[in-house]
This record gives C-alpha cells, structure tokens and sequence, in this order.
C-alpha cells in the first residue's frame, strides 16, 4: 500500500513539474530586458511566400495590466548567415492595448534571404 501511494505521489510531482515547464526558446527572437516581461512572442513561422520570398510571422501578446508601445523588425540573413541590407529591416511602432494579439508580419527583400532574426524594444 505505501508502495503505491509512494508511486502515485511521484506520478502525481512529475506531471505538476511537467506544466510548470517553459516552451522552447526560438533563438531567431530576441527581446528587450526593458519589455521581456511585459510581452510574450508566439506562433512564429517563416513560409516562403507564392514568389518564394522568405516571411516572417508571429504574434506579439501585451500580458501586462497597461497599455505597452513596443518596436519590432526583422534581419534577413543570406544562406551564409550574412545580413541581408535592405530598407525593410527598419523599426515598426505597434501600441498594445492590455492582453491584446497582434499578428506582425514581414517579408524579405530577395528571394535568397535563408533566415530571419526578430527583435523587439520598449517604444522610443
């Protein structure tokens, strides 16, 4: 009997530590100390559009009780893991109202862009 409590018990704390579990970091995003706990990036893809231009795409949740102004853009990097120049990877605004999603979305100058990097800021 003590055995199976024993076992149940243990079942019992490897479920609860298994939800307490964070999810994998994307290491394509990176955001800032002054927001990192203000918001949380999800759902991110990068398809290759119709033309076959790279894209990327996720949404950004305000988790916070207050309004949050965020920048965000995107680096395009080549197959060699170059950034790519390019006028597109300039910082976009977006205002957040409290537990709001946003889907922010981009899509690469050239069709040989590989990989993307996201970053976000605090609103400047």
């Amino acid at each position: 009997m003590k055995t199976l409590m024993f076992v149940l018990l243990a079942a019992t704390a490897a479920v609860l530590a298994g939800c307490g579990t964070p999810p994998p970091v994307d290491t394509r995003v990176t955001i800032a100390a002054d927001v990192a706990g203000d918001i949380v990036i999800s759902d991110i893809r990068c398809p290759r559009n119709q033309a076959g231009f790279l894209m990327f795409q996720a949404n950004v949740v305000n988790v916070r009780s207050g309004d949050r102004g965020v920048e965000w853009k995107v680096v395009w990097l080549d197959a060699d893991g170059s950034e790519i120049d390019s006028l597109v990877s300039s910082w976009n605004k977006v205002m957040l109202a409290p537990n709001e999603i946003k889907g922010l979305k981009a899509t690469a100058p050239r069709a040989d862009a590989a990989d993307a990097r996201f970053y976000v800021r605090r609103l400047r």
